[in-house]
């Protein structure tokens, strides 16, 4: 397979030690990062938070990490680094199994596209670091284009069905009461 994006991010990431070290970080570090990232947009959403919100997102990850994993068993992509053609050797820790579709980079592209639900504004400079974890999975050897674009458009597929699925209306509440209606008494409140 001659995959000119995964060679040249691979020329790229062996060229120096500090680029080795870039692409590393991309490719393993990054996607912890972007969740930490999104624990902290959530948390400073956290009062427009619904229970339809959570649904929408636990149903996003679960249902694309399913179709992803029943894809690895249909789509057969042998790693770059383990294809005797191309020379390569991994430049970090990578396992052997079926290349497609990336986890990191399905996982990025859950993170960035659950934004939609949480804060639209962050989804740009998201989107952002998913193409650098993608460009790292292919610069350290793990995968070719096909993986990473791959897990993408599940995301993508999964978010837009899970987008358009009619939930109760009950679902649509705060997850968080607001203080003054939590206090016991809050006409009182306000009297005094």
């Amino acid at each position: 397979m001659h995959d000119v994006l995964q060679q040249a991010m691979y020329a790229f990431a062996t060229q120096s030690g500090a680029a080795t070290k870039l692409v590393v970080f991309c490719a393993q570090y990054l996607v912890f990062v972007m969740a930490l990232a999104w624990l902290g947009a959530a948390f400073m959403a956290r009062r427009q938070l619904t229970l339809d919100t959570l649904v929408r997102i636990v149903a996003l990850v679960v249902v694309a990490y399913v179709v992803a994993k029943v894809l690895n068993h249909v789509v057969v992509d042998t790693r770059p680094y383990l294809i005797k053609a191309d020379h390569e050797t991994a430049l970090t820790g990578v396992s052997s199994d079926n290349g497609f579709p990336s986890d990191h980079a399905l996982l990025a592209a859950a993170i960035t596209t659950s934004l939609w639900w949480i804060n639209r504004r962050l989804i740009w400079p998201f989107a952002v670091l998913t193409v650098f974890v993608m460009l790292g999975r292919l610069g350290i050897g793990a995968h070719h284009t096909l993986d990473v674009v791959g897990s993408v458009v599940i995301v993508i597929i999964v978010a837009t069905i899970v987008a358009l699925l009619p939930l109760p209306a009950a679902l649509d509440r705060p997850l968080l009461a607001s203080s003054e209606a939590s206090a016991p008494y809050p006409d009182r409140r306000r009297a005094m």
